[in-house]
């Protein structure tokens, strides 16, 4: 299948939060061993090469690849219009892969920027001049009256209209609950089914209500088995993103990732980054990428890697966005 480069001019924007979450980084630097076997930079190019010819779509040289199209939440963010607000570190899960720091506290954050009520936050949001933001935590739905009223306030005007997104792992969704967010004003869900070992239940329950559902999950190496099984029924169920990030090691979760033996991908460390990729997350995703073109899916999957994060990162220290190659596939 034959595939185009377009190379668009660079185009300027406004400097957001949203780099400069990405420039600071999460938190101090620690380094996993360096995954060494020569074989993985083979077979990613292979991967690669395959991808091309399947049509994959996107920024290939700071990996940033999608099979049909961006998720509508993405698109602000790589273009400098997105923010995120921490509702709350409080969680009902201990995933292995989680860079929040630990104890887990009931604070609020945006970008890092701590706040001290909804109303503050909202006015933090709204003063940046951006397009959309993202609700997360820790698992938001633990405070749902705090999170009504956040989302209550950020509708409220002067200010154009955001999209909201809400990240929860849907373990605490009931009718009533997805009625609630629906009426206040909440846009879409992003489920991490991979807090609970990929229930699809939160999916199917969030559908009666949303017409936006997606999942975001972390490209875990081992699961490669239940993703693909994942991709299928998410397909069947009409889902029209799912949000693949490559696993990462920071101050937060490397003693855990060391546990379970995990190796740091062998490639030059981004300056701009304070956490580093995990061997064999990247390789995956693109096999999944290749699956979902290969079985001509529906459902788009989205690939948000460390290369795209350190892309973000950079543009934040130039105050400028400079959109590079884009593969397109001729349809």
């Amino acid at each position: 299948m034959p595939y185009n480069l377009r190379m668009p001019k660079p185009q300027p924007v406004p400097l957001s939060d949203v780099f400069e979450r990405y420039a600071l980084g999460l938190a101090a630097k620690r380094s996993l061993p360096l995954h060494k076997d020569p074989k993985a930079a083979r077979h990613r190019a292979a991967l690669l090469d395959e991808l091309r010819r399947l049509g994959v779509q996107g920024w290939p040289e700071r990996m940033t690849l999608y099979t049909r199209s961006l998720p509508e939440g993405c698109r602000p963010c790589l273009k400098g219009r997105a923010s995120n607000l921490v509702m709350t570190l409080l969680c009902n899960r201990e995933c292995f892969f989680c860079f929040n720091p630990k104890p887990r506290t009931d604070t609020m954050s945006v970008h890092g920027k701590d706040v001290r009520s909804h109303k503050e936050a909202a006015r933090l949001l709204k003063s940046l001049g951006i397009r959309s933001v993202g609700i997360s935590g820790g698992e938001p739905l633990l405070k749902p009256a705090r999170l009504f009223a956040l989302v209550k306030e950020l509708r409220r005007p002067p200010g154009p209209r955001l999209r909201i997104d809400l990240y929860t792992n849907g373990v605490l969704l009931t009718p009533e609950l997805l009625k609630k967010l629906k009426a206040v004003g909440v846009d879409a869900l992003r489920l991490n089914l991979a807090a609970d070992n990929y229930d699809l239940k939160p999916v199917k329950l969030a559908q009666t209500v949303f017409n936006q559902v997606e999942v975001e999950i972390p490209a875990v190496p081992e699961h490669k088995a239940k993703l693909l099984r994942l991709m299928e029924d998410l397909d069947r169920l009409k889902v029209h993103h799912l949000i693949l990030h490559e696993l990462f090691a920071s101050a937060h979760n490397a003693e855990s990732l060391m546990r379970q033996g995990r190796l740091a991908k062998n490639e030059q460390a981004a300056k701009t980054l304070t956490w580093s990729a995990v061997a064999g997350s990247e390789e995956l995703v693109l096999e999944l990428l290749a699956a979902a073109l290969r079985r001509k899916q529906k459902l788009s999957l989205y690939y948000c890697s460390c290369a795209t994060q350190a892309w973000i990162a950079e543009q934040a220290l130039k105050g400028v966005v400079r959109k590079g190659t884009v593969w397109t596939c001729d349809r």
